[in-house]
């Protein structure tokens, strides 16, 4: 934009508005903390320069022409303005002001991400912050394509080139039994007692990486499980598992959360192929400061163990 030559500053501007309000070059000196003599010659040359008388000067003192009390008006609303931009262009610096757009995994959302999203918008109530929920491809493809600025997800998953992650949840795999499964009042089983049961697993083709840990555990305690329904979703999960269609295995946290008509018992045993965490991924470079701020959250929730 081209701005016009000869345009007055605006520490001209405030001296002018604090004559206009004053109505006297020597109590507006006093605010501006300045002798009189340079602010008379300050306000003569303003004169000079809009070539327009802006004072009715008397003996008993000065008050506004037409055309300075125009310029009263603007010149007060352009330095609110001015004071505004100034106030809105720090608070961006400081992350206080704009968007954070947070892609998440169903299990982030029932255990870490609330906390997170409270304490947040607590401290920043400017800082817009948008949803996307997805299976942790989705949520590593929108991060990677830059349609997400901080994705909560399950690994392992292919991060693009230039996208990190850190761990902020450590979990562990839990049977989902339906409430008046024989095995529902145990404090513990081993995987090994499923044996026997038809399961509700992950999707093969949507959630890859939990399904291959929940069938590497099956075998791992020596057999093949029976898998007769698969869903993307820990909810779909749960009411397909109240609706006794199988047993499942998902993250303890999210079974936690509990769902109508079905019971959470621990896997007893130390398979590390039970072991879950949530990461926290994002671009390494480039982050605005309310990103930055909304990472600084994930990393002081973080360290949350439920082995």
């Amino acid at each position: 934009m081209d701005i016009p030559s000869g345009l007055p500053d605006l520490r001209v501007l405030r001296q002018f508005v604090a004559v206009a309000e004053s109505g006297s070059f020597r109590r507006a000196a006093d605010m501006l903390h300045m002798s009189q003599p340079p602010l008379s010659v300050a306000m003569h040359k303003l004169e000079a320069q809009l070539d327009v008388r802006l004072f009715e000067r008397s003996p008993v003192g000065i008050s506004l022409t037409e055309a300075g009390a125009v310029l009263l008006k603007e010149a007060t609303l352009l330095l609110a303005q001015a004071r505004r931009s100034v106030e809105l262009t720090q608070a961006t610096a400081r992350g206080e002001l704009g968007e954070v757009r947070v892609a998440f995994i169903t299990s982030a959302m029932v255990s870490f991400l609330p906390e997170v999203l409270g304490r947040f918008s607590e401290e920043y109530p400017d800082v817009r912050l948008r949803l996307v929920e997805g299976v942790s491809v989705d949520v590593a493809g929108l991060v990677s394509s830059g349609r997400a600025d901080v994705g909560l997800l399950s690994p392992p998953v292919e991060l693009a080139a230039g996208v990190d992650g850190e761990t902020v949840l450590v979990d562990r795999l839990c049977a989902v039994l339906p409430d008046d499964h024989p095995l529902a009042s145990r404090r513990s089983i081993p995987l090994s007692a499923l044996a026997r049961e038809r399961f509700v697993s992950y999707s093969a083709d949507r959630v890859p990486a939990f399904h291959q840990r929940i069938v590497g555990a099956c075998i791992e305690a020596g057999f093949q499980p029976n898998i007769v329904q698969e869903a993307a979703h820990i909810y779909t999960i749960m009411a397909l598992v109240a609706g006794r269609l199988g047993v499942a295995l998902i993250p303890g946290s999210a079974a936690a959360s509990g769902h109508r008509g079905v019971v959470r018992v621990p896997i007893a045993g130390n398979s590390r192929l039970l072991e879950t965490r949530i990461d926290v991924v994002h671009p390494r470079s480039g982050a605005s400061a309310a990103v930055a701020n909304f990472l600084s959250h994930c990393r002081r929730s973080s360290g949350v163990s439920l082995l």
